[in-house]
């Protein structure tokens, strides 16, 4: 895919009412490994190994691991001689990968500043984090310091466009209906589509200073046995405050709205709606053919 790299990229992403980014913000990690990661994220993780060509011997970052699917898929593969570290901010994620994986290196630290050596790792992995950075920019720049020479990085990042949003839309318009004095749920789920610009995220890997950039677009399709039981998963799962502390008769009230908004995309086997997401590989550095 061609883009356009004139345009100057969204370096920072979107703050929160209290002037942080969502990085980092404590989330129900039980829950979410439970409801989300096999529904979300478990699908794209061999996918994401595969496009970068993990085998045996790699050194393998996982930048964001939250509770470690990519770096579990990776780790699979590099074996034998080979090394995965997962790296994320919150403690809660790590503990699960830990118990989830021991042979792995979970490291917690900012996706900004990973304390890791030059050119120690020949790939990386970022599955829905670069998003949420307060500087993406920096983190870019940051897994290019750690990647070898031809090192390859794969960015991932959810694609609101052509319905990708769809099971989340209903969701928001629920929210915005009981909770009309409170945006920071409405933040929230418009900064998990911060990225939905391929071509953006392309733009802040050659800025961070990979070389031979390419852009796609991968859909999955999300199931739960019903829709009630998907609104339910997102808000258990959700890191805001004020929706973790909903009335029962609000909560009630939000997850009835949104599952009748989800009705069209009610089948035999329960809900399904499709997702999006942008994949972008990179290279430290241009070899030859």
């Amino acid at each position: 895919m061609t883009h356009d790299t004139r345009e100057e990229p969204t370096v920072t992403a979107a703050k929160r009412r209290d002037g942080h980014s969502w990085e980092g913000v404590s989330v129900a990690a039980e829950r979410y490994e439970r409801d989300l990661v096999p529904a979300l994220f478990e699908p794209w993780a061999d996918v994401l190994v595969d496009i970068a060509g993990v085998g045996p011997g790699d050194r393998v970052l996982d930048v964001a691991c939250g509770t470690g699917v990519v770096a579990r898929g990776a780790a699979r593969r590099v074996r034998p001689g080979g090394h995965v570290c997962g790296l994320d901010v919150n403690e809660d994620m790590l503990a699960i990968a830990r118990r989830a994986s021991a042979d792995i290196e979970w490291r917690q630290a900012s996706a900004s500043r990973t304390g890791l050596p030059d050119a120690s790792f020949d790939a990386a992995f970022c599955q829905q984090g670069l998003q949420f950075f307060p500087d993406r920019l920096a983190a870019l720049q940051e897994i290019r310091r750690v990647l070898a020479p031809a090192g390859r990085a794969v960015l991932a990042t959810w694609c609101a466009a052509d319905g990708g949003d769809t099971g989340y839309a209903p969701i928001a318009q629920a929210l915005r209906r009981h909770r009309p004095d409170d945006p920071d749920p409405l933040e929230f789920i418009a900064a998990i589509f911060g990225l939905s610009d391929g071509t953006e995220v392309a733009r802040l890997a050659e800025a961070a200073g990979f070389d031979d950039v390419s852009v796609d677009r991968g859909t999955i399709t999300v199931r739960f046995p019903s829709a009630e039981a998907w609104v339910e998963a997102f808000l258990d799962a959700a890191p805001v405050p004020s929706v973790a502390s909903l009335a029962p008769g609000t909560r009630a009230a939000i997850v009835a709205d949104a599952a009748t908004a989800l009705r069209p995309h009610i089948d035999a086997t329960g809900l399904t709606f499709p997702l999006h997401t942008n994949i972008v590989l990179c290279r430290a550095q241009r070899t030859s053919c």
